[in-house]
């Protein structure tokens, strides 16, 4: 049996208040030890620190009070000792009324280790020492002696409250199945008589203690006892564990052999456990936040499983609850009794030899039950994780308030410990949360103490690794248009994915082709309407009653709209049953169901073809209206592959309609067809992203924007190569949509950006980005062995320019400069950017010049390489030059022989 004592006062008293209540216990405390206060030092609303002269032998001392319920620290013994050596006193003493933390334990056991006269200079009165003081002195009653029902089951911790009323013991009542307090009897600390004055029980339950949320009892039977029993027997009967679908097409969380992706995640994950139990982390809260269906539940699933595998299932014990089963604020106390429970019930750790009982929220490993788990888990280097998912649900039901308290009191137990247990939190990021909720405050306040863990969205080998189970599930191999299709639409979001996989599965089910799914933009909106059409009136209104609650009592709902229609609405996955609560399947369905509003998709689709054939294709639709691949390969003179993705692009644009072979334009007007493109590229995460961290009139070098790329795409693990085209394909659509504007190498917001483009076809030349100066264009004028003779030259000292132009290296310097390799710093050459393999970075910059980059674009176009004249027209065109076809041809010659040989070098 243990004792604590809590310094409690009302919310109408002052801290002043608190402060005399804590100098009237110390005062007492050292009357009884033959010491008389000679000074008030301080006076705090935590704190009371008095110089006291000791009556005997006029030792005086510096003595600290510290009232409060979560872990002292060690950093107090450290500031004692320091005010002692300051003041120049005998010695410090503490008396604390709350548990000491990991590290404060360790300070006493090392500080008991010392010799006797350093001892001497510290002493700490815990809450059980000064206990036996208060008692031993006739202060208060020994609360052995106090009168016990025979109809309770007592918390073997009792309560010591100071409190502006008087002092009191309380004794807790325990559930004895659920192993937590539901009530308190109430006896004066000083006669030992039990309290049955109402309005003083009143009085006292009211303060910020822990007993503010248990129920007032007294030695007799009361009815409404039993009906408390019932309710926590019920709680704990209910505390959902976090599950996922019965099968691939579900919409719950995804079943671990059907997760894909996320190993680095994983990685970290392990690897802050492993500091956890290695002690070399402080912290002991860690959150996974993404928004509504990124996955966050199927991580939680997939870590479950991971655990339960042959490398961790002796190390770490994930238990994972869902919040929206909560109905009061016991629930994050019964999860932590419930994780404890399964993990001896799975055999991670034995059974301990005392009863497991949290008796207080604040302090929750003070049972001798919970500290044999805990010696438990550091004995053997095991991990407790218990996992809260969807815990912000709790902030939108008012009724859950004192839940969000007590997770709050949680959390900074848990933290402060230092054991080997740690709170997870799966955290939705694009929830509601105001600025002035608590929830707020208690997500920011906890920031410094919580490791955070963001979820992404799906890479492209994720989705690809996604769509073949897919196609496992549906028997047959994915056509690869359709996968395309899938992985173009979904945009990396997780929940969308599946979305589309689960429609294209029902709709191939049902005797639809594969090649007759791909023929149309994505609406979203559509995708949840399918969901809503086959349902009755009964059904529709059950539904949004549930969205509306949500999440709404499975019995009522079962009461209100009946047991078939719950029940079909169950087996049709639309709702979902946890414990007694009744949810939609997802947060955005129930958005939709709320609101008719869907999720804004934020584009980063990189269209396939460059604006030029994109209107090559929309010209010939806009005469012919509906043509087949092959006609359009045809008229337009591109290959068939070509043509392909120029379709794919009109598709994502929203211009056509694709059955099969068969391309049918949906807009009559070309004028109609570029504003679908327009507000296409406007909602892109290239230019939304550039305008959210730079306004909307941003200005930026072209440096910045190839940074943005390399950031945005980071995880689609695209090659140098392939990304240089990217940069410059989507540069050149935005230009030429006139949503930027381009001057003296840098990007602008296009002045007129709200004007679509009446007809792209008006637009004759190539747009292209200029990476470099169009002051020293890269033309190749000298070959790439001349260039590296000028380097070595350079290198051994012979840097004079006009020496090395008499030595015929005039083109060759025109070629370094225009690839920023070389600067001239009086009558010299100094070479830059050449620290490393000389032939290897000269290969890189090369590569990464406008002219090089005409080359790779037409490649990608038309699948061939270009010839030396067709490089002469499009480096003429793009440095408005009119060559004639000799100039053409040797310019692109050279530029040619640059790009084989820069291949050649890079590749090897």
């Amino acid at each position: 049996m243990s004792n604590s004592i809590e310094v409690v006062i009302s919310d109408k008293s002052t801290t002043t208040d608190k402060g005399r209540l804590l100098e009237k216990l110390g005062s007492e405390l050292l009357t009884i030890l033959q010491y008389e206060v000679t000074e008030e030092v301080r006076v705090t609303g935590m704190e009371v620190d008095l110089l006291a002269k000791n009556k005997i032998n006029g030792e005086t001392i510096f003595v600290e009070c510290k009232a409060h319920q979560n872990n002292l620290s060690a950093d107090v013994f450290t500031k004692l000792l320091g005010n002692v050596l300051f003041k120049g006193v005998s010695s410090g003493w503490l008396f604390t009324t709350g548990p000491l933390g990991k590290d404060a334990k360790g300070f006493v056991n090392e500080w008991s280790q010392r010799t006797t006269d350093e001892r001497r200079k510290l002493n700490v009165y815990e809450a059980d020492k000064l206990i036996d003081l208060l008692v031993s002195s006739r202060k208060i009653i020994d609360v052995l002696t106090l009168k016990q029902s025979d109809i309770y089951t007592y918390s073997d911790e009792n309560t010591l409250l100071i409190t502006e009323y008087g002092r009191f013991w309380a004794l807790k009542v325990i559930h004895a199945s659920a192993g937590i307090p539901y009530g308190f009897v109430l006896f004066d600390a000083e006669t030992g008589k039990e309290i049955i004055d109402k309005g003083l029980i009143a009085k006292v339950k009211q303060l910020k203690s822990s007993l503010e949320d248990l129920e007032s009892l007294t030695n007799g039977l009361v009815k409404s006892n039993n009906n408390i029993e019932e309710d926590i027997s019920e709680e704990l009967g209910n505390i959902a564990i976090v599950t996922g679908g019965d099968q691939w097409s579900d919409y719950r969380p995804s079943r671990p052999k059907d997760f894909v992706g996320r190993e680095d995640l994983f990685r970290e994950i392990f690897k802050y456990f492993n500091n956890v139990i290695d002690n070399e982390t402080n912290t002991r809260l860690l959150a996974i936040k993404a928004p509504s269906g990124w996955g966050k539940s199927s991580v939680l699933l997939k870590l479950i499983s991971k655990v339960k595998g042959q490398r961790y299932k002796t190390k770490y014990f994930v238990h994972a609850v869902d919040v929206r089963a909560a109905i009061s604020h016991r629930y994050g106390e019964l999860s932590l009794l419930s994780c404890f429970t399964e993990a001896i019930n799975k055999g991670f750790i034995k059974k301990p030899l005392n009863n497991m009982v949290i008796n207080n929220i604040s302090n929750p490993f003070s049972n001798k039950g919970v500290v044999e788990i805990l010696q438990t888990l550091k004995e053997e280097n095991k991990l407790l994780v218990l996992c809260f998912d969807q815990f912000e649900e709790i902030f939108s039901k008012n009724e859950l308030a004192d839940l969000f308290e007590s997770i709050r009191k949680l959390s900074i137990a848990i933290d402060a410990a230092k054991e080997n247990i740690v709170l997870c939190f799966a955290w939705k990021t694009d929830g509601t949360t105001p600025t002035d909720h608590p929830a707020y405050f208690m997500w920011q306040n906890l920031s410094d103490r919580r490791n955070e863990f963001q979820l992404s969205t799906f890479t492209p080998a994720e989705m690809n690794k996604a769509l073949s189970i897919f196609s496992k599930e549906l028997g047959e191999r994915l056509n690869p248009n359709l996968r395309k299709y899938l992985i173009d639409h979904c945009q990396g979001y997780p929940w969308l994915l599946k979305k589309l996989s689960i429609h294209v599965h029902s709709l191939i089910k049902n005797g639809i082709e594969q090649n007759e799914i791909i023929g149309k933009g994505l609406d979203i909106q559509t995708l949840f309407e399918r969901d809503l059409n086959e349902l009755t009136s009964s059904e529709i209104a059950c539904l949004k009653f549930i969205a509306r609650e949500s999440p709404a009592d499975f019995f009522k709902v079962d009461q209100d709209y009946g047991s078939d229609t719950v029940h079909s609405l169950l087996n049709k996955r639309l709702v979902i049953r946890k414990a007694h609560k009744l949810i939609l399947y997802w947060d955005i369905f129930r958005d939709y169901v709320l609101n008719g509003t869907v999720p804004q998709i934020t584009i980063s689709y990189i269209p396939q073809g460059n604006l030029n054939k994109y209107n090559d294709v929309l010209q010939l639709l806009l005469n012919e209206n509906t043509m087949t691949l092959n006609e359009i390969s045809k008229n337009a003179k591109i290959s068939y592959k070509v043509t392909e993705n120029i379709v794919r692009d009109l598709v994502m644009f929203g211009n056509v309609v694709r059955k099969g072979e068969e391309i049918t334009l949906l807009q009559e007007q070309e004028e109609d067809a570029v504003e679908k493109v327009h507000s296409f590229f406007s909602n892109h995460i290239v230019l939304k992203t550039i305008i959210k961290e730079h306004g909307e009139t941003f200005g930026i070098s072209i440096k910045e924007y190839e940074e943005f790329i390399n950031r945005i795409y980071k995880e689609s693990n695209f090659s140098d190569k392939t990304l240089g085209i990217y940069k410059n394909r989507v540069f050149n659509w935005l230009l030429g949509l006139n949503l930027i504007k381009v001057n003296s190498n840098k990007i602008y917001s296009s002045i007129d950006k709200n004007m679509i483009p009446i007809r792209i076809s008006q637009s004759k030349r190539r747009i292209r980005l200029t990476f470099n100066s169009k002051i020293h264009p890269f033309l190749g004028a000298a070959p790439a062995s001349r260039v590296l003779e000028l380097i070595t030259y350079i290198k051994s000292g012979n840097s004079n320019e006009e020496e090395l132009k008499k030595l015929g290296l005039r083109n060759a310097i025109t070629v370094i400069k225009s690839l920023n390799l070389a600067l001239k710093q009086g009558d010299s050459l100094k070479l830059i950017n050449l620290d490393g393999e000389v032939e290897k970075i000269l290969s890189q910059e090369v590569l990464a010049t406008d002219t090089i980059q005409l080359i790779r674009a037409y490649i990608n176009d038309n699948e061939k390489l270009p010839s030396a004249l067709e490089v002469g027209d499009m480096v003429g065109d793009f440095l408005n030059k009119e060559w004639k076809d000799a100039s053409k041809i040797r310019n692109g010659n050279a530029i040619l022989n640059w790009f084989k040989w820069a291949n050649q070098i890079y590749e090897r």
